[in-house]
């Protein structure tokens, strides 16, 4: 599965890419800049559709493969090969560029006024996902025995569940679905591929499961780079991107042929 490592993560990163390139000329040209509504029928909007629709059918079948013919080794350690010093440097590195994010939007939002609770707890969070992405990196590669690495792996998870919420309440009225949709599944994806990376330290491993959320994750999160959100809320979602790069890479290198 060596080449299949270097190949999905590319691939990921050129539909991403793709699909970048696309919402940001959607942006441009397919929404009103005074009313903010999207033209009806636009040949963008539809282009990415459709690329949406392959890359889902692709990476489905993809992973629909590696359940049947695939397996994981025993152990995230095994699975994801956590014994080199490259993965905790790249995962400490990815927590430390989060973290700052976080605080230089506190700092955007200090500048603006008071910070209502709702924005304290989501920097509380995120800076609480930021520091266990290093942790839980540096413990896997120190002793992935010890008892911290189960909490430290649910935290993101927790964290883009709420992120998700903090969305749809700031949402929950705007009519125009299509500003936000591709936002909402960046962190829908990004969600669940934490939350199967988890169960690899539970002993409930997914590989197929956890592919699928791992190369949607960096597609819509590229998509997402695009939208006009504030920098440091594209940072983290970068960072989120390289996680599920580098993660999804780790994965697929391991894994092993089933025995029939």
């Amino acid at each position: 599965m060596r080449i299949a490592a270097f190949f999905m993560p590319l691939l990921a990163l050129l539909s991403g890419a793709a699909g970048f390139y696309i919402r940001r000329l959607e942006l441009r040209y397919v929404f009103d800049p005074i009313t903010g509504l999207p033209e009806r029928g636009a040949t963008l909007t539809y282009l990415l559709f459709g690329l949406t629709a392959l890359v889902l059918l692709f990476i489905l079948i993809f992973s629909i493969v590696v359940s049947v013919k695939r397996k994981t080794l025993r152990g995230f350690e095994d699975t994801f090969g956590t014994d080199h010093l490259a993965y905790p440097f790249i995962y400490g590195l990815i927590g430390a560029v989060w973290s700052a994010a976080t605080v230089l939007h506190f700092l955007h939002l200090r500048e603006l006024g008071q910070i209502p609770l709702i924005d304290i707890l989501f920097l509380a969070m995120s800076a609480l996902a930021a520091i266990s992405v290093s942790f839980f990196a540096i413990e896997m590669f120190q002793d992935p025995r010890r008892k911290s690495v189960f909490a430290l792996s649910v935290i993101p998870t927790i964290f883009t569940c709420f992120w998700l919420v903090i969305l749809y309440r700031e949402n929950a009225s705007n009519p125009i679905l299509l500003s936000y949709a591709y936002m909402c599944l960046a962190i829908i994806t990004s969600a669940l591929g934490f939350y199967f990376t988890s169960g690899f330290v539970y002993g409930k491993p997914a590989p197929g499961k956890t592919i699928f959320f791992y190369f949607t994750a960096v597609f819509f999160c590229a998509i997402t780079l695009a939208d006009h959100h504030q920098m440091t809320i594209r940072v983290i979602f970068a960072a989120i991107l390289i996680m599920n790069v580098v993660y999804l890479s780790m994965l697929i290198r391991n894994l092993q042929r089933k025995e029939l």
